[in-house]
């Protein structure tokens, strides 16, 4: 963490520091910049008087340039908060893009499983996956009618795949098949399209849940401004097939199993058998770890975030999975769909990534 006097450098500075004093009531503050995400936003937590060591209370955030996707963090968080646990706002300015949030802390989710037994992993991924229930026990018709979030929908769902195809390919030099790569795309939508809708986080991983420092048996929820209504599958395989965390497959197997029991007793609408579950949750894989190929390439290449590419190996090889597990257990009409995708994807493309990444 980068300690700023924020008070000595830049005007926009100065500007978000004065807000800061002026909504808290307090003159004597530092802001303490924290690491970036990919986005543009910038985070800063507070704090308050000289004591460095005193826990901080409270996050800033600064999106000079993103203030349509503030107010959808506001919308969202307000759509949220009576069911799952995401930052109090305590003082807002859109106009400046300025917004003082709860601060949950700083231990991720990650932090709670390294060196831990098995037995307390699991509890944690219990918790994790409750806490998803929760989120899609939100009614659907409030949150597109009241708070308009909008629908997961066809055209998002094959721009995101285009990600794969307009980033990842040219990166690693292979060619792509264009025939294949759209009625490989329109197989994977039509399918995930056909399941469950509910309110998806969209980014619910090991990153975005916190241990909340103010009752640490509860997670704090974070990053949730880019929520839209989707499949039912979709926020679980971010969490279990995370790019930052990795599980054997007989794990994460039985964590998806466990998620359709959940879904059961909670009363919402689910899958007919764990194994039809876990189709659906494979094919949203297949969808998300496409997206994510590309997004990482594009936040190296474009935004000169280079930490990401590290993680693409992980990535890649929750792809492969999941088209394998497609490959031999999907219906009929994903098989003719993912057999000749998974072996181009094999002989073309994962010898040029193996080039580029592995070498």
């Amino acid at each position: 963490m980068t300690t700023v006097n924020l008070t000595n450098t830049t005007s926009r500075q100065q500007q978000l520091m004065l807000w800061v004093q002026n909504a808290l009531g307090q003159q004597d503050v530092v802001l303490n910049s924290l690491p970036g995400d990919a986005s543009s936003r910038q985070y800063h937590r507070v704090q308050l008087g000289e004591d460095k060591s005193a826990s901080a209370r409270y996050i800033v955030m600064d999106a000079a340039d993103e203030q349509e996707a503030m107010a959808q963090f506001i919308t969202v968080a307000t759509l949220m908060a009576p069911a799952i646990n995401v930052p109090d706002i305590l003082g807002q300015d859109l106009a400046n893009g300025f917004l003082l949030l709860q601060d949950f802390g700083a231990v991720e989710f990650a932090h709670l499983l390294v060196d831990e037994p098995a037995e307390t992993i699991d509890a944690h991924y219990q918790s994790a996956m409750q806490t998803l229930i929760e989120l899609q026990r939100i009614s659907v018709d409030t949150a597109s009618k009241t708070y308009k979030i909008p629908l997961y929908d066809a055209a998002i769902l094959d721009r995101e795949m285009d990600l794969f195809s307009e980033w990842f390919i040219p990166y690693i030099g292979a060619a792509l098949d264009t025939t294949l790569w759209h009625n490989s795309k329109t197989a994977l939508i039509n399918a995930i399209l056909a399941q469950p809708q509910v309110v998806v986080h969209r980014d619910y991983h090991s990153r975005n849940l916190m241990q909340d420092q103010a009752d640490t048996s509860r997670l704090g929820v974070i990053d949730f401004q880019d929520a839209l209504i989707g499949a039912y599958s979709y926020d679980l395989v971010s969490l279990v097939r995370d790019a930052y965390v990795d599980w054997p497959d007989m794990q994460v197997t039985k964590w998806i199993h466990d998620f359709w029991h959940r879904q059961q007793q909670a009363g919402l609408e689910h899958a007919s058998s764990a194994a039809q579950f876990e189709n659906d949750v494979n094919i949203m894989g297949v969808q998300r770890h496409l997206k994510v190929l590309g997004i990482f390439i594009r936040l190296s290449k474009r935004d000169g975030k280079d930490r990401y590419l590290a993680d693409i190996p992980k990535v890649m090889r929750d792809l492969l999975l999941e088209l394998d597990w497609l490959g031999v257990h999907g219906s009929e009409d994903i098989k003719s769909a993912v057999l000749p995708f998974n072996e181009w994807l094999r002989t073309i493309v994962l010898p040029a990534y193996q080039n580029v990444f592995l070498k």
